[in-house]
């Protein structure tokens, strides 16, 4: 279980986004501001997965607003933005998690694949920051998951440039408004027990006592989930 003080953090009674909460990462990031006094807005495609986490999310005493919403899609980011607007005028903070992976050697690499990537982690980065800062309260912060850096390939590599250089704009242009900052981990999401660090330098970042980080790209090393028995292991142990 993740709890951390919440005098601290400060996160009792603010309002946060996190997109891509149905699963993986945003799911324990989710229900982790739950559990630290936030009123999360659960985003995902999948309106099921999102209503699922924020019914996970109320159970912890908090209030959770679930909404169907790509963020790689124009129409749905303006969508999930006006509900915003409308149900609580403004956000204290978001948290994007880029959904997109790809575990293709470079060489063959598809151009739809690559197309695909930079729809799923750079435009809807693009979006998010173009839509969020307007709703972001004074002090508001941006918390971005990048793709994991075990794979250093070259087009996963660049899908997390190109983020970055979002990062680097985004400070440059509202230094005294908003902190952006990301975290970087080593590996793929493996469940709440497993990932309680990354999820850690999340409430961090989103915290008051991150106020005066901007800008920064926080590499966060998980350690290796426990790697489930081969099948001979398992028939050995048979009677």
């Amino acid at each position: 279980m993740i709890v951390m003080s919440r005098d601290l953090l400060g996160l009792s009674g603010r309002i946060v986004m996190v997109t891509g909460a149905g699963r993986g990462y945003g799911r324990s990031i989710a229900k982790a501001y739950g559990r630290n006094g936030a009123t999360v807005i659960a985003v995902d495609p999948d309106v099921e997965l999102a209503t699922a986490v924020a019914s996970e999310v109320e159970t912890l005493g908090t209030t959770a607003i679930p909404i169907r919403g790509d963020m790689s899609v124009a129409l749905d980011v303006a969508g999930t933005f006006e509900k915003v607007e409308e149900l609580f005028g403004m956000l204290d903070g978001i948290v994007h998690v880029t959904a997109a992976e790809s575990k293709t050697p470079f060489l063959e690499l598809q151009e739809s694949e690559w197309y695909e990537l930079l729809n799923a982690d750079v435009k809807s980065s693009l979006y998010m920051l173009q839509h969020g800062l307007k709703y972001l309260a004074g002090g508001g912060f941006v918390v971005m998951v990048l793709p994991p850096a075990e794979r250093m390939e070259p087009h996963v590599a660049s899908i997390r440039g190109a983020v970055r250089g979002l990062i680097d704009g985004a400070t440059a242009v509202f230094p005294d408004t908003v902190r952006v900052n990301a975290v970087l981990p080593n590996r793929d999401p493996a469940g709440d027990e497993h990932d309680q660090a990354l999820v850690r330098a999340v409430l961090g970042l989103g915290s008051m006592v991150s106020e005066g980080v901007r800008g920064e790209v926080v590499p966060v090393k998980l350690s290796e989930p426990p790697q489930p028995p081969e099948l001979f292991d398992l028939l050995s142990d048979l009677p």
